[in-house]
């Protein structure tokens, strides 16, 4: 998508015409031009002031998960697929994971236990402010929390402190000489410098070093935030003096554009802003202004980078009610954007990227949450074609404390992939965000809202959790601790302009404004969000035993109807890639769930050597580390010797969850691989499945292609691999010579050669032909089956160690072999219990 010469949407304006031409009849959402007039009049004229319900016919509310919404999840780009499945199975157990941590051999990954912990509760006020906060986040590291205040002040809090709660007062507490109060400790508080109106944005440095704001003038400002240092740095976006004297621009007057939005870049070198209708990029390295762009109708209220990498793809949305995608490298040919992501129907009040350089999400003022993919976005031509027509409602002011009834639903080229809805965007510019990467795989998206309740949406489109402010504890109460068992909402809702998520706990913070009418009462607080458990949660153990099995009543219907349709939501298949085997659910013979391999022959077990879980490690055999079948009477370090079949029909190693391959006929350990060309190859191919035949007690091994691998397309062509039965088989190894035996043998070669003797090497003149005569022994792994005689099956080794491979044989070789080579190809199912036979019964 980004190489080459740049990001382009792909032109489809026409065929994209005449398909729209053909369904605007049947779209719910379109409104006939010829009608539109018509309809404008009389809406202007209805009263339309007063609050509607949006849930009953309009957005109604989404109780089932979208397709959409589980296509993306499963695709694997938000979290692991593993979890999904588990999770949306209802067989997730967060206790239970976290009680068999210290038992299982792998660590448990900690997206699994971490994304079902959410933010549940209503918080606890943990600051307070005379004037509005428009700005509350954590540093990346998530080590300090950042407010911006209205009256110019930026306030850093420690978040790994404990916090310093005090007891109750009936007068309001005030820490500070401005009113602010507080019980986390301090680092810092900034004085910020003279803007306009009020402090719109800030970000941190990726270091969390530096913070730049943005106050509606031309200007923004650096300073650092952990140290004492009180300096600042300006950055200036307005055009350079030209000629010693200051050339006549409308921009050159600072009073005449604001800045809005500003972000650091990947690698804190460079700004990107956006302000009155244009985006800019300033170099800090270099110091100077490099990208400016004319590319909005309207305010640019937020902008972001696509991707946390190149720093090529700017991303700007506007109250024009477009998010705008622009390649800088395209810039210096047309000042075009790349494309234009259309769908909104008011103004945008934030952008967000995922940082992969593909998903962004954006909040409208026509009160959803929409989520965006670059490689759908409109073309530049698409855009031009609708760019003046107006599809929001006559002269909306979001600042009012409703949203009218609209008269379109989505704009007619609507490109979204997803739409979020149920929270309220209005009074001020409010703020979206995609949950943690490294606790949730970044697979919720959280927002405030004007309403006071803070929305979690699962990718899906559900609303997983809603966080109520007007339920918000006071400052005196732990965040940590139980909730009182009544409680009595405050009359005044706030207004949640932003939200953060801390990016190694499920705690949220949100930063609220608790004036009844924009501008006219200030002050906000900030509250503290945690997960908390049912112990702590307000309301009767009885209310949420009812709630829990209502919950567990509709997992059960859905994990129906998840089952009914869950090949369609799986990614679409390459048609150049061979495909394996047919999949089936079953278990090729073996016993379903977990069990040890006996190899009859050697009495030994299936073991991965050393319990080792790296790639390519070897499958031997070895005494059994453990005599007992019964699950909760095994130690768990002796999983390595246990093994089971996976869905996908491989055998696979418990300890290590890893599949097993054939690589040269040895046994390993195979980790998951990308496809690469030409597929198959020895690096990237179908796994073998492995197939029990209780009448032979033989296993049988099953290729999807030559198991050579062969890189000559005419040796590729060859199907002899296919007339013969790969078999699972150990091999026999002998006791090592005596001290006598050497000496005797040394004494020979030393009359033979006498160089050897004093560390020389004698020359070897064998040939092929005594090598296959038997003159000159090579080790077991190097003998081919069928040559092996009698002498060479012996196995008295005291080693404990045995080798096993896939041998291959046809099937007069396979009948003709020894009976101890028959009987090292039979193995013995040893199925593991779950519980202890009674006293007296028959052990199996």
């Amino acid at each position: 998508m980004l190489a080459g010469g740049g990001l382009r949407a792909q032109d489809n304006s026409a065929s994209q015409a005449a398909d729209d031409g053909e369904d605007e009849e049947d779209d719910m959402d379109y409104v006939d031009e010829d009608d539109e007039d018509d309809d404008l009049a009389n809406y202007i004229h209805r009263e339309h002031n007063g609050r509607w319900d949006r849930s009953n016919d309009w957005w109604p509310k989404v109780k089932e998960p979208q397709q959409e919404g589980l296509s993306l999840l499963m695709r694997g780009d938000f979290g692991r697929v593993r979890h999904q499945i588990t999770s949306r199975s209802g067989s997730r157990n967060v206790a239970r994971s976290l009680l068999n941590r210290g038992t299982s051999a792998r660590p448990v990954p900690k997206e699994d236990i971490t994304s079902d912990l959410l933010p549940n509760s209503s918080g606890t006020a943990v600051a307070t402010y005379q004037a509005n906060a428009y700005v509350g986040q954590f540093s990346s590291d998530s080590a300090f929390y950042y407010t911006c205040v209205r009256n110019f002040r930026l306030h850093v809090y420690d978040t790994k402190a404990p916090l310093k709660l005090r007891a109750p007062s009936r007068t309001p507490r005030q820490d500070f000489d401005d009113g602010h109060a507080t019980t986390m400790e301090v680092i810092k508080t900034i004085q910020a410098a003279p803007g306009r109106w009020t402090i719109t944005d800030s970000h941190l440095s990726p270091d969390n070093q530096r913070m730049i704001y943005a106050s509606i003038s031309s200007t923004v400002h650096m300073t650092s935030t952990l140290d004492s240092s009180t300096e600042q740095t300006p950055i200036s976006f307005r055009d350079p003096r030209r000629g010693g004297r200051r050339a006549w621009n409308i921009y050159d007057d600072e009073d005449q554009f604001g800045i809005w939005s500003c972000k650091f870049s990947a690698d804190g070198n460079e700004v990107i802003a956006g302000g009155s209708s244009m985006i800019f990029v300033y170099d800090l390295i270099a110091d100077k202004r490099t990208v400016k762009i004319y590319g909005h109708s309207d305010d640019v209220n937020s902008c972001c980078w696509a991707d946390t990498e190149s720093g090529n793809v700017l991303i700007s949305a506007s109250d024009d009610s477009f998010v705008k995608v622009w390649d800088r490298r395209s810039l210096a040919a047309t000042d075009k954007p790349s494309g234009v992501l259309i769908g909104h129907t008011e103004g945008i009040t934030y952008v967000s990227a995922k940082g992969d350089g593909r998903y962004v999400i954006s909040n409208g003022k026509d009160q959803i949450l929409r989520l965006w993919d670059l490689r759908m976005m409109r073309s530049n031509s698409d855009f031009e074609s609708v760019k003046e027509d107006n599809y929001g409602i006559p002269r909306f002011d979001y600042r009012s404390e409703a949203y009218p009834r609209p008269m379109h639903k989505a704009h007619p080229l609507d490109c979204s992939v997803m739409k979020y809805t149920g929270h309220e965007v209005l009074r001020t510019l409010i703020r979206c965000h995609f949950s943690p990467a490294e606790t949730t795989g970044q697979q919720y998206i959280y927002s405030g809202s004007s309403d006071g309740r803070i929305h979690i949406w699962s990718l899906d489109g559900r609303v997983v959790e809603v966080l109520d402010r007007s339920y918000t504890l006071p400052m005196a109460r732990d965040p940590s601790g139980p909730e009182p068992a009544e409680m009595t909402p405050s009359r005044v809702s706030p207004c949640v302009r932003d939200v953060s998520w801390h990016s190694q706990e499920p705690i949220l913070m949100s930063t609220g404004w608790l004036g009844r009418r924009w501008g006219l009462s200030e002050g906000s607080v900030v509250a503290r969000h945690e997960f908390k458990g049912l112990s702590k949660l307000r309301g009767s153990l009885e209310d949420w035993v009812e709630r829990d099995r209502a919950e567990r009543a509709e997992r059960g219907q859905r994990s129906t109807t998840y089952g009914e349709e869950e090949p369609k939501i799986e990614p679409k298949q390459d048609l150049d890639v061979v495909p394996p085997l047919n999949v089936e659910l079953n278990s090729f013979g073996f016993p379903q769930g977990y069990f040890m391999l006996r190899s009859i022959g050697t009495g030994r077990v299936l073991d991965v050597s050393q319990g080792l879980d790296e790639d390519g490690t070897d499958i031997i055999l070895w005494p059994a580390t453990d005599s007992s079948q019964v699950e909760s009477m095994r130690r768990p370090d002796s999983n390595n010797q246990v093994f089971f079949i996976d869905i996908s029909g491989a055998l696979s190693s418990r300890s290590s969850g890893h599949a097993i391959d054939i690589e040269k006929e040895r046994l390993v350990l195979r980790h998951r691989r990308p496809v690469s060309y030409p597929f198959p190859n020895v690096y990237s191919h179908p796994l073998p499945r492995f197939v029990y035949h209780p009448e032979t007690k033989e296993i049988t091994i099953i290729f999807a292609s030559d198991p050579s691998y062969p890189t000559s397309r005419r040796d590729s062509t060859s199907g002899a691999w296919k007339e013969k039965t790969y078999y699972l088989s150990s091999v026999p190894v002998r006791r090592p010579p005596s001290l006598i035996d050497n000496a005797s043998a040394l004494l020979n070669s030393a009359i033979a050669a006498p160089l050897a003797l004093f560390g020389g090497k004698a020359g070897s003149n064998s040939t092929p032909e005594q090598v296959f005569d038997g003159e000159i022994d090579l080790t077991e792994n190097e003998l081919a089956e069928q040559d092996r005689n009698e002498a060479e099956e012996i196995d008295d080794s005291l080693d404990w160690l045995r080798p096993v491979k896939a041998i291959a044989l046809t099937a007069e070789e396979a009948a003709s072999a020894s009976e101890k080579a028959k009987l090292r190809r039979q193995w013995e199912i040893l199925p593991l219990r779950i519980s202890k036979h009674r006293t007296g019964a028959p052990s199996q």
